[in-house]
């Protein structure tokens, strides 16, 4: 039975994963600033933007034979280029990148040994380019050179490295940083072709694909999961 380390796992696209992982007979840890009840596995919570939160959570999962990581923690900041600061910057980059490259670099040493492993970062559409979004996009982007570059170094190792883009999905984080006016609910889905929202079950099911056995040729791609809207994007 494989291990899998999922952050950001107790709501969303997380929590729909470990559900998943659970059902097809994985491990599932999952990581969080705030526990919820009944978690389909093991459960820390870490702040993954507090160093010394995340030196804490490395050392109790130190001893789990973990093989596979979901990078799947994050947020949204919305700023015009006007309102842009860097505080708001460096906390985007601190909870959508640099975890996952902290968390994958700890991890990775196992996998290396075993000569196995997967690693799944969770991006987004945005990092083609959204409005209000230039923290979270670069964040997001910064996985895609993340990703690419581990892949190719770390192949050799039979350990693959993949992205999940989700598009519109219908989570907590998307209802609290998007408007819900239904005027603007109209505009925003009419810019996807398949004009509807997605939902965090069927990010899931991409994000078990990577990890699964038939993935095991494919590294260092990015999968969107955005009912087309990363094929053309008009401005709201």
């Amino acid at each position: 039975m494989k291990t899998v380390l999922i952050t950001g796992a107790n709501r969303g696209i997380g929590l729909a994963t470990a559900k998943l992982l659970k059902k097809r007979k994985y491990k599932v840890i999952g990581i969080a600033r705030k526990k919820i009840r009944n978690f389909p596995g093991k459960f820390f919570e870490c702040d993954l933007t507090n160093q010394k939160s995340i030196k804490k959570l490395i050392k109790q999962i130190k001893n789990y034979n973990i093989d596979c990581l979901v990078n799947n923690a994050g947020t949204s900041f919305g700023q015009s280029i006007d309102d842009l600061d860097l505080d708001t910057f460096d906390k985007s980059i601190n909870l959508n990148l640099r975890p996952a490259v902290q968390l994958s670099l700890e991890l990775v040493k196992n996998m290396k040994k075993k000569k196995f492993g997967r690693i799944v970062s969770i991006s987004s559409r945005a990092a083609l380019g959204r409005e209000l979004r230039t923290s979270y996009s670069v964040a997001k982007s910064g996985l895609y050179g993340f990703t690419r570059t581990w892949a190719l170094e770390l192949a050799k190792f039979n350990i693959t490295v993949n992205l999940v883009s989700p598009g519109p999905i219908m989570t907590e984080l998307h209802k609290r940083n998007n408007s819900q006016n239904k005027s603007y609910q109209k505009k925003y889905l009419n810019q996807n072709p398949m004009r509807r929202y997605g939902d965090p079950s069927e990010v899931a099911a991409a994000i078990c694909f990577f990890i699964s056995d038939e993935a095991s040729f494919i590294t260092g791609q990015s999968l969107y999961v955005c009912g087309g809207m990363s094929v053309g994007h008009a401005p709201i």
